[in-house]
């Protein structure tokens, strides 16, 4: 016992003398110093500056407080070196379920081994009982301290904090660890080589998918009917309290804060935490680009792969989406070169056909025209048109040279460029067989091709005794964005779509086909634009 604790218990043993003698022959100047003995005691046991742990960390000053603990900065007196200590608050010392989530916390972490997660290396008890675990004092600033202070940060940056932030989920996840609580304020941004360096900290409620069911319950709840998590990055299957969570939920976690960096703002919130809730089963995010136009579109698409709401729809692991981060990761030597992603991409008009040309005998006029129509492509539309006037009025041919003449091009040759648009039809549940008008284009999700016109394009989904319909025009809704169908339960027959003959699946479009998205970055879940039936 310590000088300190000798100090508590002398005291403490003073007080009950001073409150009998105080009982019996009323106040005394004993009791008061005695209340007062009690008061720093209680001190002293609140704030741990000065005590020393375990008979190694000198306690140097606390650092804060939140709901459930206080991190104070130490020093290992062995070797010097600098330490943080997390320990929890009187309040919770003897709640068993929070103890283990602090042990929990501690050896989950510290079975990781990443260098963007914080090292923990030491847990023990204080004198008074209260749990406490030691790990790597960190000086720089939690990721909503920064936001706070910027409220937006520039795209490349929000790239490099992320892609450090997916690379220490995706060290957790192969070790069957899931966060289930990534936030800006446990992701936190030290400063090497003027480059942010992320650290994740506070595995407090994360779950090992190796557990048992018994251990697990032990550390589910830290407030009865409170799903554990941050409702404002919290994805719909915590929302919803699901039981069969898994590393999607910090993949959507991880695209919520990135979202957040760019616009300024999370997608959801409210007043409270059921408006959040409420709005994160239901509602679609604002598009990125619709916010901050000049965010490129390889970014959006990130970031709407990863915060789709369902999560067959999200990337399928972190190391996935880190991937397409460091894809679009300019080289920090400045080079104009840039990997590419695979993502919903704009479509490059249509090339024009070639128009044929019909012949005159002789061959020294189909050298002329040759060259003629090579020097139109060169040149582009103004040569073009320079040919469309010399075909409409040809000099005269000198009969003796038997001159080949260009005849006008065929009216049906002519086909002018065709804009379009792709979107991707997604559709909840998955899987459903998706008609463009009468046409069967595949099943979702299906990325399908409309020509840019004013035309409104009935899609309908089907699956048995289930069926959804929407229309769409395409002027209305942007290249690369999603529609989402939800489909409902049939009162009656199915609408019947009889497929044009020969057709077993996808089929071609005017000015454009059908494709599959597979594993490409093709999803994004911003379904706002879209009208659902």
């Amino acid at each position: 016992m310590g000088a300190s604790d000798t100090a508590v218990a002398m005291s403490t043993k003073d007080s009950s003398e001073a409150s009998l003698g105080a009982t019996a022959a009323g106040p005394t100047p004993a009791a008061g110093t005695a209340a007062l003995a009690i008061a720093q005691a209680r001190v002293s046991q609140t704030d741990l500056t000065g005590l020393t742990l375990s008979g190694r960390y000198l306690v140097t000053r606390k650092v804060g407080q939140g709901g459930m603990g206080a991190v104070y900065e130490a020093t290992h007196t062995l070797i010097g070196k600098r330490v943080a200590v997390k320990v929890l608050l009187e309040k919770y010392a003897q709640r068993e379920a929070i103890v283990k989530r602090l042990k929990q916390e501690a050896q989950l972490a510290s079975s990781i081994g990443n260098e963007h997660i914080i090292d923990i290396t030491d847990f023990g008890n204080t004198d008074d009982g209260r749990t406490f675990v030691v790990m790597e004092f960190l000086e720089g600033e939690s990721l909503a301290e920064c936001l706070a202070r910027e409220t937006k940060l520039a795209e490349q940056r929000i790239l490099r904090v992320g892609a450090q932030v997916a690379s220490a989920l995706a060290a957790a996840h192969a070790k069957g660890v899931v966060h289930r609580d990534i936030k800006p304020e446990n992701v936190f941004l030290l400063k090497r080589k003027d480059q942010d360096f992320v650290k994740v900290v506070d595995f407090g409620i994360s779950k090992s998918l190796r557990q048992s069911s018994e251990e697990e319950e032990a550390v589910r709840l830290t407030q009865t009917g409170m799903v554990l998590g941050t409702p404002l990055y919290m994805s719909p299957e915590q929302a919803r309290g699901d039981e069969d969570l898994d590393h999607r939920v910090d993949v959507y976690a991880l695209g919520i804060i990135m979202y957040e960096a760019a616009s300024g703002r999370v997608p959801f919130s409210g007043a409270n935490y059921l408006s959040v809730i409420s709005q994160v089963l239901n509602e679609e995010p604002k598009p990125l680009r619709d916010i901050r136009p000049e965010l490129s579109e390889e970014f959006e698409a990130i970031v709407a792969k990863a915060i789709a709401k369902n999560r067959n729809d999200r990337y399928a692991s972190a190391t996935e989406m880190l991937d397409d981060l460091n894809a679009v990761i300019e080289d920090p030597t400045h080079s104009t070169e840039r990997a590419k992603i695979t993502g919903p991409r704009r479509l490059l008009p249509k090339a024009p056909k070639i128009p044929r040309i019909a012949w005159a005998i002789g061959g020294a006029g189909i050298a002329v025209a040759a060259v003629t129509i090579i020097v139109a492509l060169l040149m582009g539309s103004k040569a073009k048109k320079q040919l469309k006037n010399a075909n409409a009025n040809p000099p005269a041919a000198r009969a003796d040279a038997g001159v080949a003449t260009v005849a006008p091009p065929d009216a049906g040759e002519m086909v002018p460029a065709v804009e379009t648009i792709k979107l991707t039809i997604v559709t909840d549940p998955p899987g459903a067989d998706i008609f463009r008008e009468e046409e069967l284009v595949g099943k979702s999700p299906q990325t399908v091709e409309f020509v840019k016109n004013n035309k409104e394009v009935n899609v309908t989904a089907q699956l048995p005794g289930m069926e959804g319909t929407t229309s769409i025009n395409p002027l209305e809704r942007k290249d690369g964005a999603e529609v989402k169908i939800r489909l409902k339960k049939l009162k009656g027959p199915p609408k019947v779509i009889i497929k044009k003959t020969g057709e077993t699946g996808p089929q071609k479009q005017q000015g454009g086909t059908t494709s599959h998205t597979g594993g490409e970055l093709g999803t994004n879940p911003f379904a706002g634009s879209g009208t659902v039936h």
